[in-house]
């Protein structure tokens, strides 16, 4: 069986980190998202993936190249946003004569993809969907399941007064070839907008697969928070990613760092922090549940909290970035200043001494 990875798409719910990078990129515990995922791939007997890549591609070739490193062999398809999701799996999978996974590169879970495939090899459906318990379904799709474990409805990002279920498409399916003929070629053409619910309505039988263990998407900054620390509290039964070098001194919390990271002694961290390579903390600073990337310098007396700083960001003395803040790669914020609840800063800003921006 091969798998074709998705890793396309342009994730703009994670601007401004995704301006710099794309998504699959995104640290997690200082590895690439996209590393836990071509770890499940491998362990369900894989060797073949073909990765999906468009935006920023350049990234995710140079760090998974050939594969060989995940003792894999991958290939990759290009031009593919333009396709669509189903469009883009339809080019990558032309001639397919085998079922077929297709996953998505950012998604953070423990499913074990060989019992998913398994479960497609005892059903009569032309697809098996891998299906998500959530309490928002805003911003998936959801499903119906039947007594028989296939979908019988099917709505893209309801609202949430219109929603029939709690379960929604966790972006993860066995495909047959015989789906294929379906997708048209050279055009945009998406799962779960377009092909689904044209099975559906054509009595192609698509089935459920119900995970109930761990399952992130990823993809806002708040699940982003969330999904690091749920690995930093070991809540993945097998954390590939997890360096466990913290410490769990009173005075530190929790405190996972990359290379080369000089804290000063008098710095305080409530819970956990991340950090990457290269990160400077100076005295006095507060560190509470936050994602520091590499290359970035946080000077004294500074406060932040569950908030995520990019890449090469300077931070002078005595700045306050509250809950959800996200600074942009290469930033600068000059001393004095605060940055209120959920305030996004664009990669490369500069904040001169004293700003302030504080929701009114």
């Amino acid at each position: 069986m091969r798998a074709i990875m998705m890793a396309a798409g342009k994730g703009t719910r994670l601007l401004p980190l995704t301006a710099t990078r794309p998504k699959p990129m995104m640290p997690l515990l200082n590895q690439p998202i996209m590393d836990s995922m071509l770890s499940l791939v491998k362990s369900a007997g894989i060797d073949d993936v073909t990765i999906l890549v468009d935006y920023l591609s350049e990234q995710i070739v140079s760090h998974v190249g050939d594969g060989s490193k995940f003792g894999l062999k991958v290939d990759y398809t290009a031009d593919n946003i333009r396709r669509g999701t189903a469009g883009a799996v339809r080019n990558a999978a032309e001639g397919e004569k085998e079922p077929f996974l297709v996953v998505s590169a950012d998604v953070l879970t423990t499913i074990d993809l060989r019992k998913m495939i398994d479960a497609h090899s005892n059903s009569n459906a032309h697809v098996t969907m891998m299906l998500a318990s959530v309490s928002d379904t805003s911003q998936y799709g959801v499903a119906m399941l039947d007594e028989r474990g296939r979908i019988t409805r099917f709505h893209e990002k309801p609202r949430r007064e219109d929603a029939f279920s709690n379960l929604v498409n966790a972006g993860i399916y066995v495909c047959s070839p015989d789906i294929l003929p379906g997708i048209p070629d050279d055009t945009e053409f998406d799962f779960s907008r377009q092909l689904f619910p044209l099975m559906l309505k054509s009595g192609q039988q698509i089935g459920g697969y119900r995970f109930s263990g761990y399952w992130n998407d990823v993809g806002m900054p708040s699940t982003y928070l969330a999904a690091t620390q749920d690995m930093v509290d070991g809540k993945l039964e097998e954390d590939a990613l997890a360096r466990k070098n913290y410490s769990d001194e009173p005075a530190y919390g929790r405190l996972i760092t990359g290379r080369n990271c000089h804290i000063d002694a008098s710095a305080s961290i409530d819970g956990w922090a991340v950090m990457g390579d290269n990160v400077r903390i100076g005295k006095d600073v507060k560190l509470s549940r936050s994602i520091i990337y590499s290359n970035t310098q946080i000077g004294d007396s500074s406060l932040i909290s569950e908030a995520i700083v990019g890449e090469g960001v300077s931070i002078d003395g005595a700045v306050t970035l509250d809950q959800g803040v996200v600074i942009g790669d290469g930033t600068r914020i000059g001393s004095d200043s605060r940055i209120g609840h959920n305030i996004k800063i664009w990669h490369h800003s500069r904040l001169g001494s004293g700003t302030k921006m504080l929701h009114t």
